[in-house]
């Protein structure tokens, strides 16, 4: 049998650290390469959102000005104004909103 040196015990895990660096390299490559891909269509999807949480809010809106809102559709309300707020909705909404539950038709 022959005598494994120290060097050679060394080498070898240098070579599996160059494995594993190389590994974890093209990983990196892929992730951002992938995420670059999905971009148009997370920020496609995100516009959607905000498009329907928008035309729902207004809906909410109207009803509330209207005296014809319900427990519930103020409730699902609140909740889609915080959503729309937390994804950068705008002031228009935002105001108009404020407005109602200051009248005391909205809840915030």
């Amino acid at each position: 049998m022959d005598n494994i040196t120290i060097g050679q015990v060394f080498d070898f895990f240098k070579s599996i650290i160059e494995v594993a660096g190389i590994i974890g390299a093209v990983y990196v490559l892929l992730m951002k390469g992938i995420k670059k891909l999905l971009e148009p269509i997370s920020e496609g999807l995100k516009k959607e959102k905000m498009q329907r949480l928008k035309s729902e809010l207004t809906t909410f809106m109207y009803l509330a000005e209207n005296n014809s809102i319900s427990n519930e559709q103020k409730m699902l309300a609140h909740e889609e104004y915080d959503d729309y707020i937390e994804n950068g909705g705008n002031s228009y909404i935002k105001t108009k909103y404020q407005k109602l539950v200051k009248e005391g038709k909205l809840w915030n």
